[in-house]
């Protein structure tokens, strides 16, 4: 396990709960900060895990462990993009082989500012580092829990729930003092 103090991590139970939305609004309240999106593709994938063609994510890794990608376009609508739009620089996209994720997190280490805080959006990155906070953010009402999400909820700092938009967790109340994340 690797120490990551500068880190905040945020996960989610189930698809789009609204970790991007609160990434944006920790964005707002703190810069500069850097902020990382975490795309781990499972082994042995042949369709799409969120049904239909895809986006084509999964399979662009083809022979490749991972790959970095910095984000530069506020304006389109990816997540990374939304959250370059907030105001983190840089915004880096990680889309790794589960197998891989140790290799690419020591690869993408580097390419951070050592100085500055870093929000970042995964559930598997748990599994291999400790970060100062850790939230998990759960839309109301959904009962169900993704596997990615239940591995990792004996580490969880705080659930959050989320409307999709808003949070039982006030931004303000995230604080980022003495190189490190904590709750008010």
């Amino acid at each position: 396990m690797i120490h990551l103090p500068s880190w905040l991590l945020i996960g989610a139970a189930g698809r789009n709960a609204g970790k991007t939305a609160l990434a944006c609004a920790l964005i707002a309240r703190r810069r500069p900060v850097a902020a990382v999106k975490i795309t781990v593709v499972q082994p042995g994938i042949r369709e799409c895990p969120r049904g239909g063609d895809g986006c084509g994510v999964c399979s662009s890794l083809g022979s490749t462990p991972f790959w970095i990608r910095p984000e530069a376009d506020p304006a389109s609508p990816k997540d990374t993009s939304r959250l370059l739009a907030m105001g983190a620089a840089p915004v880096l996209w990680l889309c790794t082989r589960q197998d891989a994720l140790p290799e690419a997190l020591e690869a993408l280490l580097p390419r951070i500012p050592p100085d500055l805080p870093v929000i970042a959006e995964s559930n598997s990155l748990r599994h291999h580092a400790i970060p100062s906070l850790f939230l998990m953010v759960r839309l109301a009402g959904d009962r169900a829990t993704k596997p990615s999400a239940r591995a990792v909820l004996p580490h969880v700092d705080r659930l959050v729930r989320s409307d999709g938009a808003t949070f039982d967790l006030d931004p303000d109340d995230v604080l980022f003092e003495d190189g490190v994340w904590r709750l008010a």
